[in-house]
């Protein structure tokens, strides 16, 4: 078996997998985004490792982010699955406005966004 064929044996099973992992980095980057906010009202605190650990963070996440976007455009490009959520199997997309907006957002995939 063509590792394309396995991919879309299992596509809906790995589109499932990748949201809810960029839903779960983007609420970490949303948090560390907040953390590094509330160190920064201090002049004093801008200095500190908490604070550099948190942009540190929020770096992190969005270069996790954008991996697993790139992830969600190649079988996206494989597989034209933006294309039909409107099928029962891609429901679970609606669980996901966040992630579905940013990768509209991003254009990673080339398609035009809606």
């Amino acid at each position: 078996m063509k590792t394309e064929e396995i991919v879309q044996n299992y596509q809906i099973k790995l589109l499932k997998i990748i949201f809810k992992e960029i839903d779960n980095l983007m609420t970490k980057k949303e948090n560390a985004d907040i953390n590094a906010q509330k160190f920064a009202k201090s002049s004093n605190t801008v200095n500190t490792s908490a604070y550099w650990k948190s942009v540190g963070n929020a770096e992190f996440y969005i270069k996790e982010i954008y991996q697993k976007l790139s992830a969600l455009a190649e079988i996206d490009r494989l597989f034209n699955w933006s294309n039909h959520l409107h099928q029962e199997r891609l429901k679970f997309v609606s669980k996901y406005p966040k992630v579905m907006e940013k990768y509209r957002q991003t254009n990673i995939a080339g398609h035009k966004t809606v």
